[in-house]
């Protein structure tokens, strides 16, 4: 792995321990600021590729919570989604010039940094005094790689309540930059100066409730197969303890795992409802069940309130069992997401997954049992897997009898263990047209298992998709689906079908016709702008 690729140092165990709380009053020194978070202009599909019309629209959360805590703190805070307002760089460009932003923030992660990168210099090109900002998970794991990006002056590592709160405090004196916890900042231009980190947040509780009023909420929509007339999204834990070698959590917050409590998730899912009229939650948290007598209070509250939210969760096969999941049916979980990963038992345990292939069966039939929906996501082309072992996959997948299956060729995360495995179990080739790195849409080159190809790997998905979709049983439970969803989005749905199982992969001759039909397709967005370095 290069010097480029070498993912920050983590946390110690000696941050998680610290009982670190967030509070508003610490960080109201000097004058309040005028800020501006930013969601750069893109495209579903540039996220989504040609199961676009599958994918969602989503509020940024980690910026939602960042943006209320400096809206606590005193500050003046403006949110813009250029992306799902389908707008370009000439909008931010205007409200730049308009409002005149001591800050602009966005968010890295490992397929917008471009975009990141071109926001930055438009900042400067406009407002040379306006600082600039950029956080997320790719500038926490690879803050070094800003060192050179000039248009950048500060640099957000982990969560950011605290540190960026600091920083809008501090921002206008210099001499305040190399105390600010969490913080890689520009001294001239010179590289970055990487501060320690900010240790993390134990009490949950203590954020604000995300700034989801600062976003315009009526225009984001979930992934085609969640239920609901109007659906959010929403996180209650952050972290994962887990060791598996493909996943980048543990390189933003270490291996811990904390969580907001039971009457806090309660007030955040009556707030969205009351607001905006969700009757439908995602739970973002990335492993939802793995404190059972949280989730088992939480239901029971869900119960003895009479909330009549429906949700889905994302969660590990060895984590749930029947009595857990009667009571979490009862409190309206619809479906559960499970990531079984591999059908393969050497496979499961070369990426640290620590379940086998009959922990998956059982929970995925426990869920069934119980009447939830269970849904599984699998990676295809995994170093040193086999074509008989991606088709034993594709087999447990079908004999699993899983609700929805969502299969995709491995594309490694740099700074993960799995990049680090790939190094020597694989190979790049240059990306085209043709073939692309979902994962990194704007990196020209891909990686590919030894032994297997680009070509076949993708075929292999889309013979995955075909061989468990155009089933009987499957088919008849997209229908009862559609029941639960709106029109639009089941007419996306069927559209996503259409395009990538039956008539044409690449989609190219089917444009024509959904052009002719509003509910199927998206407005293009306006994304050009050239400058320097960069080009989008």
């Amino acid at each position: 792995m290069t010097a480029a690729h070498a993912p920050a140092e983590l946390p110690s165990a000696f941050d998680f321990r610290q009982r670190v709380r967030f509070d508003a009053t610490a960080f109201r020194d000097g004058r309040p600021k005028t800020i501006l978070f930013v969601v750069p202009p893109g495209s579903l599909a540039m996220n989504f590729g040609k199961l676009s019309a599958a994918g969602a629209e989503l509020p940024w959360l980690g910026m939602a919570y960042v943006a209320a805590a400096a809206r606590r703190a005193g500050h003046v805070v403006h949110v813009r989604d250029y992306e799902v307002e389908r707008l370009g760089f000439d909008a931010v460009a205007a409200d730049i010039r308009r409002l005149q932003p001591d800050l602009v923030a966005t968010a890295a992660f490992i397929n917008n940094v471009d975009r990141c990168l071109t926001l930055c210099q438009l900042v400067k090109s406009i407002a040379p005094r306006t600082r600039t900002v950029i956080g997320g998970p790719q500038a926490t794991i690879f803050p070094h790689e800003l060192d050179n990006a000039t248009d950048v002056d500060f640099v957000l590592i982990s969560e950011s309540e605290i540190s960026f709160c600091r920083l809008a405090a501090y921002s206008d004196d210099p001499a305040a930059y190399p105390e600010i916890a969490g913080v890689c900042w520009r001294g001239g231009d010179g590289p970055l100066v990487h501060n320690p980190r900010q240790p993390l947040i134990q009490d949950m509780d203590s954020i604000p409730l995300p700034a989801l009023d600062l976003y315009r909420m009526g225009l984001y929509y979930p992934p085609v197969y969640i239920r609901g007339r109007r659906v959010a999204n929403i996180v209650t834990s952050r972290g994962c303890p887990y060791e598996c070698t493909f996943c980048e959590a543990k390189l933003t917050f270490g291996r811990t795992h904390r969580f907001h409590s039971e009457e806090r998730v309660l007030e955040d899912l009556d707030f969205l409802h009351r607001t905006y009229g969700f009757d439908s939650f995602q739970f973002y948290d990335d492993i939802f069940t793995i404190n059972r007598k949280r989730v088992v209070r939480l239901c029971d509250l869900l119960i003895a309130r009479g909330r009549p939210y429906q949700w889905m969760c994302y969660t590990r096969t060895d984590l749930v069992d029947p009595d857990l999941l009667a009571l979490m049916k009862e409190a309206g979980c619809y479906q559960i997401s499970f990531g079984p990963e591999s059908g393969d038992q050497d496979l499961l345990n070369a990426i640290k997954k620590k379940l086998t292939v009959e922990d998956n069966l059982r929970g995925i039939e426990a869920t069934r049992r119980a009447g939830i929906v269970a849904v599984g996501t699998f990676m295809l082309g995994l170093p040193g897997e086999s074509p008989a072992q991606t088709r034993k996959t594709v087999d447990f997948a079908i004999r699993s009898k899983l609700d929805y299956a969502i299969f995709g060729v491995t594309e490694p995360y740099p700074g993960t263990e799995m990049w680090q495995d790939c190094m020597s179990t694989g190979y790049f080739i240059d990306a085209d047209d043709k073939h692309v790195n979902h994962l990194l849409p704007n990196f020209s080159k891909i990686w590919v298992p030894n032994g297997r190809t680009r070509d076949e790997l993708e075929a292999a998905v889309r013979h995955a998709y075909r061989r468990f979709y155009l089933r009987p049983r499957v088919l008849w439970k997209w229908l009862l689906n559609f029941a639960h969803i709106p029109v639009g989005r089941s007419l996306r749905y069927l559209r996503a079908g259409l395009v990538y199982l039956v008539l044409d992969p690449t989609g190219t001759a089917l444009q024509r016709i959904f052009a002719h039909f509003p509910l199927m397709r998206f407005p293009e967005r306006k994304t050009e702008y050239r400058g320097r370095g960069y080009r989008w």
